[in-house]
């Protein structure tokens, strides 16, 4: 069992993208960001379980007598390189939330032919060609989930693309009806829990809570 101060650091960045999901499926709101920023709102929800675990597994207790608490500094840095890392070297694509794969598909052509109005489709694949930018788009789902994703097979579309592309689908998106019923109850209720077991925990320890910032921040 993890004392309060580190459940604490742990479980908050992950409760809080939890609740972020489910509000945008409970709410009915269509969210279109791009993969990066995907992969990098999940590494941020982990962040706290990267802390204490890997962190503390391999804390370099000899540098933290010299550093004293500035010792997190170059910690934390070395996570926000290697999550930097992995973002950069991911698949440029968009991911649409709170929507199905029926209804980011039809936005998906209406925003293609938007930018290029001589963009063709192919419905049985879920693809749509964008021939004024030589793109190639296409739709990843998983049938009945609200998390649809749209990856191009050309890997060095330009940013600007994207940009346009994303910003369109989106305003496309807005404009349809969310699904029914409402997705996201399930992940409220798990997010709830854990937010009730965490503060219920942490507010019953008071003294160990202050005693394990002392033992984490200062070494």
């Amino acid at each position: 069992m993890f004392d309060p101060f580190p459940a604490l650091i742990a479980f908050t960045p992950l409760i809080l993208y939890l609740l972020f999901l489910a509000i945008v499926r409970i709410g009915g709101f269509a969210w279109v960001t791009t993969g990066g920023r995907d992969l990098a709102a999940v590494l941020a929800a982990v962040s706290g379980l990267i802390v204490v675990g890997p962190m503390e597994l391999f804390f370099p207790n000899a540098t933290a007598s010299f550093l004293g608490v500035w010792v997190w500094i170059p910690l934390l840095l070395l996570y926000f390189l290697f999550a930097c890392l992995l973002v950069l070297g991911a698949r440029t694509k968009l991911v649409s939330y709170g929507r199905t794969a029926e209804d980011v598909y039809p936005a998906m052509i209406r925003a293609a032919r938007s930018l290029d109005a001589g963009a063709t489709v192919n419905n049985e694949q879920l693809q749509v060609h964008l021939p004024a930018f030589a793109a190639h788009l296409r739709l990843e789902n998983s049938p009945g989930h609200d998390c649809v994703s749209v990856l191009a097979f050309e890997p060095n579309l330009s940013p600007s693309f994207w940009t346009s592309f994303r910003t369109q689908l989106r305003t496309e998106l807005r404009a349809t009806s969310p699904p029914r019923p409402r997705r996201g109850w399930a992940l409220m209720g798990v997010a709830l829990a854990m937010a009730y077991m965490l503060v219920r925990y942490v507010a019953s320890e008071p003294a160990l809570l202050v005693e394990g910032f002392r033992e984490w921040v200062i070494r």
